[in-house]
């Protein structure tokens, strides 16, 4: 997921520059252009730091110190954008924000990722979850309120809703999205980014409306990449075995036969065609010597536990590293059972296609919900594990230790 923001604080720098021409104030543009170069500067520094750390190059309190030092340097770039004069359009500041909400994003997710393996200090790496929580809370507020006092505004309700998927806040993308489609009526890309926060938002079902929505989206672009992807797997959950094929394999056409993708979507045609119909539901007919399984323990940071409800939902899952959001993998609980140890295998899967044994590569993820629903939102406290090579048959630690901004 770092790296995906990375992704995204380049991607929103690159509009920053596009739409240069339509910036107002040349004071402005000097100020903007200035803090988009700091936030890649940032992000870059950032990376470079996680690797020197695992290069042992650097120790955790180095570490530590630097992305401080980064964060705050960020955070004060953001501080001189609020400052510039309103007379230009209101436009440039809403980018603005959005580019400077990225690298404090960035270093908090560096913050969550190597937290039990640099085993940083738990009561330090609590606050330093909790304060970079708040900032970002403040700095997303101003977004919205720019975004909302410009409705016209695509590119900033783009980046904002690539902001709240980041960041698992699937309703409130999917809520952007639906805007976006009502100014951009034509454009698949759209369409399928609605279709898909919508799907995220209401447990990975992609039948009803995201199906609609994909389904406008090919017949302005048959060969969509995600879009017949998503489809394939709509049309199987409701149990339309044939659409499903067809779309999966107009997705094969021109791929090249020893790419994963493409070995990936044999195996999923293959297992469908010799299938009475498409299953929707938990894989039960698999032997136990064949399920692939791997044991989680997971516990709660001790500084964390007075601000906890016992009864709170617990949700441990996997879900690749590279591919479809779906888990494949789900167990629930109450925070008053941890520490706990729980086994995660394929009978746990949604769809025998989307089970651990389908994807070599996963990640482990544990969350205390605060609202009892699967999806994360701002507040719930969680942990991540790295990525993990399901082949090994690995006993994974999670530890929860951090808040979700």
């Amino acid at each position: 997921m770092i790296f995906m923001l990375l992704t995204l604080a380049i991607a929103v720098i690159s509009v920053i520059f596009l739409l240069k021409p339509l910036l107002s104030s040349k004071e402005n543009q000097t100020a903007v252009e200035r803090n988009a170069v700091n936030v890649e500067s940032a992000a870059t520094r950032l990376a470079e730091l996680k690797q020197d750390f695992e290069n042992g190059l650097i120790d955790k309190k180095q570490l530590q110190n630097y992305q401080l030092e980064i964060e705050t340097a960020a955070l004060e770039d953001l501080r001189n954008v609020t400052s510039l004069e309103t007379q230009g359009k209101k436009f440039n500041k809403a980018i603005a924000f959005i580019v400077a909400l990225a690298v404090p994003i960035f270093s908090f997710l560096v913050y969550q990722q190597l937290g039990s393996e640099a085993a940083f200090d738990s009561q330090l790496q609590t606050d330093e979850s909790a304060i970079a929580s708040h900032e970002i809370e403040k700095m997303l507020a101003a977004v919205e309120k720019e975004v909302l006092e410009n409705p016209d505004d695509v590119e900033g309700r783009v980046a904002l809703a690539q902001v709240y998927v980041e960041m698992e806040r699937y309703t409130d993308a999917a809520t952007v999205y639906r805007e976006l489609n009502k100014l951009r009526p034509d454009e698949p890309d759209v369409l399928v980014n609605y279709a898909e926060a919508l799907a995220r938002s209401h447990g990975n079902r992609l039948t009803g409306k995201p199906t609609e929505l994909l389904n406008q989206a090919l017949n302005l672009e048959p060969k969509h990449g995600r879009a017949l992807w998503l489809a394939g797997f709509a049309e199987q959950q409701a149990d339309n075995k044939d659409a499903a094929l067809t779309h999966w394999r107009n997705l094969m056409t021109g791929m090249e036969e020893d790419s994963d993708v493409y070995k990936h979507l044999s195996e999923l045609i293959s297992e469908l065609e010799n299938s009475e119909s498409a299953p929707v539901t938990v894989v039960t007919n698999e032997s136990s010597d064949d399920k692939q399984s791997i044991q989680v323990k997971v516990s709660l940071l001790p500084e964390l536990q007075s601000k906890i409800d016992p009864d709170t939902t617990m949700f441990i899952y996997a879900r690749a590293s590279e591919g479809p959001p779906m888990p494949l993998a789900v167990h629930k609980g109450l925070a008053k059972d941890l520490p706990i140890t729980v086994t995660l295998d394929d009978s746990m899967a949604m769809m025998p296609q989307m089970s651990l044994s389908k994807f070599p590569q996963i990640v482990v993820g544990a969350r205390l919900s605060s609202n009892g629903q699967p999806q994360g939102q701002s507040g719930d406290y969680e942990g991540f594990s790295e990525v993990i090579e399901i082949s090994n048959n690995p006993i994974v630690d999670i530890l929860i230790n951090s808040v979700k901004p």
